[in-house]
């Protein structure tokens, strides 16, 4: 089974999720453009697809902060998001 993974990334000067080149976004800050990603990965992991969350960090190797896989991780999706 394949892991979808959604990248929270910094360009234009705005937040983005990246997953397979395809942007979600903007969002006014990285908290919640993290929060819109794991939003997302929540959703397609109850469709039971594995789903992993990074946030990039530049100079660095990215962050994981959410894995569908991990039980830690298990829950019911959140509630929606708004970026006003």
């Amino acid at each position: 089974m394949t892991t979808a993974i959604f990248i929270v990334i910094y360009a234009r000067d705005k937040w983005w999720i990246d997953l397979n080149g395809k942007s979600a976004g903007p969002f006014l800050t990285r908290d919640l453009c993290r929060a819109g990603a794991i939003h997302l990965a929540t959703l397609l992991a109850q469709g039971k697809q594995r789903a992993e969350v990074q946030v990039a960090v530049p100079g660095e190797k990215n962050r994981i902060v959410f894995q569908s896989a991990d039980p830690r991780h298990a829950r019911s999706a959140p509630p929606a998001l708004h970026n006003h």
